[in-house]
């Protein structure tokens, strides 16, 4: 249950930077201006899955579900994988990298 806790830190961590950068991204670069409630969704469904994936991890490691490979750490660490992508997508827009440009 530690290791998950643990996890579940790094996931508020990755999902502030996302929001952080995603703003960034939007007022300093797109020119957009500063929208409050398009903060406040962002942060809205950053609670939803932090809740979702600490609520499923509860409940795969309550009903064992380890038999077919699903634990809490896995469901915690997918969450954690997910939101370090969207970050690392938003810092690559803040620093002009331009991912299409790269595919050949």
């Amino acid at each position: 249950m530690t290791e998950i806790l643990n996890m579940l830190q790094v996931l508020a961590i990755l999902m502030g930077v996302n929001i952080l950068l995603g703003t960034y991204d939007n007022v300093k670069l797109e020119k957009d201006e500063f929208d409050i409630k398009k903060l406040l969704t962002g942060i809205v469904k950053a609670g939803i899955i932090g809740v979702s994936a600490l609520g499923l991890s509860y409940c795969t490691g309550i009903i064992d579900l380890s038999s077919i490979g699903v634990t809490p750490e896995l469901i915690v660490g997918a969450a954690n994988i997910a939101y370090a992508g969207k970050a690392l997508t938003n810092l690559a827009k803040c620093l002009g990298i331009d991912f299409e440009s790269l595919k050949r």
